[in-house]
């Protein structure tokens, strides 16, 4: 088997390869000014404070931001796309933009909601409080003292470590919930129920300025259903009275020929 040793300094000089890579536009944007203001400064502030928000939250923003560029470019095609029909181009596009606007809203939605404290807490609890509780706690300290290297532990000692490890249980919690709901419910889910019936409005809101295609008289179509469909049933509709009738005048001219 492969030592870990190894297969980490078969990748050091990669990593801090990729490290140099990273640190010349990381400088560079460091030292952005807006007036007094260093955006890269809130930037490592929010990281400080919360690296688990602050990482759910950048991975969300760059999905929006894709499927943001992502919905300008297919609204884009779809109108100037030659081989769907003139006359198609607007809906098409319509539900371009009405799928990728929801896309956007939803994701944006389900990560707001899903990520708040309180129902992360609630939902933690919920699937995953009974292995951290107290009985827990007390099963788990009597397990380790069984073993020869922590018998001697103490609840000074063990409870912190707990507390870590449900820490970071919690941080992967969110993290994963976070962007399932936004990217699996929100953006898989729950779109494409909504944004085939707004295109519709969606179609009409791009149409708004559109001046009405004005109709020829001779192209007018004069044809009446109503009148046309009575003659129809008129030249069709036969009883059988009209087939007897006929049987028997036919037989009545041969007998008397």
């Amino acid at each position: 088997m492969v030592k870990i040793s190894s297969i980490t300094n078969a990748t050091k000089p990669y990593i801090q390869r990729i490290n140099q890579w990273c640190e010349k536009p990381y400088k560079a944007l460091a030292n952005v000014k807006i007036g007094k203001y260093r955006p890269m400064d809130s930037v490592n502030d929010n990281y400080i404070k919360d690296k688990t928000s602050f990482i759910t939250g950048l991975g969300v923003t760059s999905i929006v931001l894709k499927d943001g560029v992502g919905c300008y470019m297919y609204v884009t095609q779809s109108l100037n796309n030659k081989d769907i029909p003139e006359d198609k181009r607007k809906f098409v596009a319509a539900l371009d933009l009405a799928n990728g606007g929801l896309m956007i809203l939803m994701q944006l939605a389900m990560f707001f909601t899903i990520s708040n404290k309180v129902v992360q807490e609630k939902m933690f609890n919920k699937l995953f409080g009974k292995y951290f509780d107290r009985a827990s706690s007390k099963g788990y300290q009597a397990k380790l003292k069984n073993t020869d290297l922590l018998k001697d532990m103490k609840g000074a000692d063990f409870h912190p470590v707990l507390a870590k490890a449900k820490k970071d249980v919690k941080a992967a919690f969110e993290n994963v919930t976070s962007l399932f709901a936004a990217t699996v419910v929100g953006k898989r889910m729950l779109v494409p129920f909504i944004a085939t019936p707004l295109a519709d409005k969606t179609k009409a809101w791009m149409s708004r300025n559109d001046k009405p295609v004005e109709v020829s008289k001779e192209t007018k179509n004069t044809y009446d259903t109503k009148k046309a469909t009575i003659n129809d049933k008129i030249e069709t509709k036969t009883t059988p009275s009209d087939h007897t009738e006929s049987k028997n005048t036919n037989l009545l001219d041969k007998f008397k020929k």
